[in-house]
């Protein structure tokens, strides 16, 4: 008789057991379920894009904008906020409705510079030095207006400083792509290599990659060729370069 209660007892705790177990199985089935199934907020392409734009122009056109999918489906490195790709641009097409992820994107650096350039666009070096440079204070990314100034003409053209390009990105300077590059080391004071020439001379920039339309980098070309160029650096603020009269030997001092 007891040796048959005993037997019961032990059936009934196991069952007990067993019971708890599966009840704590089905209760994180579901919370796991549930976490999969909370909405996160990524970024998603609208449309199919081609590499080499940049993010900010992904996002002022909303070419990708933050959508809610389920936890479950978000992919490997998914982009939640815009700040991640700062900077940056895509170096692979997205089709629409593709995620956006980390590996798409790269600095300008590491992409190279045909990536830096909008549709339409083309790239130009211009040559500059640290007075028409500015110093070697412009960095990639600035925006600048372009002046060109051409000596009198053989049949009585008056000498002439006009604003050519009111409003032109900096892709590079020298053969910095990025704003935050250090590649740039300061020369120690007082040195100075061939021809007395300090090695800060020999190191600074002596041109700078502008951004253009091809109607404006012909615009540069023929300023180049035959005058001369100087370029003024916009504030972070400005939409493009304020108008401004064209001044000759006549007008400048009124």
């Amino acid at each position: 008789m007891r040796s048959r209660l005993l037997i019961v007892l032990v059936a009934l705790v196991l069952a007990g057991v067993a019971a708890t177990l599966a009840l704590r199985y089905v209760s994180s089935a579901r919370t796991e379920v549930a976490s999969g199934s909370k909405p996160v907020e990524i970024l998603v392409a609208q449309e199919d894009i081609p590499r080499g734009l940049s993010s900010d122009e992904l996002l002022s056109k909303e070419m990708v904008v933050l959508q809610e999918v389920p936890q479950r489906f978000v992919a490997a490195g998914a982009i939640s906020s815009p700040r991640a790709i700062e900077g940056q641009v895509l170096n692979t097409p997205l089709s629409r409705g593709e995620q956006l992820t980390t590996a798409r994107f790269a600095t300008p650096s590491a992409a190279g510079l045909a990536y830096s350039i909008p549709k339409e666009y083309v790239a130009i070096a211009i040559p500059v030095d640290d007075v028409k440079g500015i110093s070697g204070l412009v960095k990639p990314g600035d925006h600048i207006a372009v002046y060109a100034t051409f000596a009198p003409g053989p049949n009585g053209e008056e000498n002439l400083t006009k604003l050519l390009l009111a409003d032109a990105k900096v892709l590079a300077v020298g053969e910095t792509l990025s704003a935050d590059s250090t590649d740039e080391q300061p020369a120690e004071k007082g040195s100075a290599g061939i021809g007395g020439a300090s090695r800060q001379e020999d190191a600074a920039p002596h041109t700078m990659t502008l951004s253009v339309s091809p109607k404006d980098a012909a615009k540069l070309v023929f300023a180049e060729e035959t005058g001369k160029v100087w370029v003024t650096l916009l504030p972070a603020t400005a939409e493009e370069s304020p108008a401004a009269p064209a001044q000759t030997i006549r007008t400048v001092f009124k």
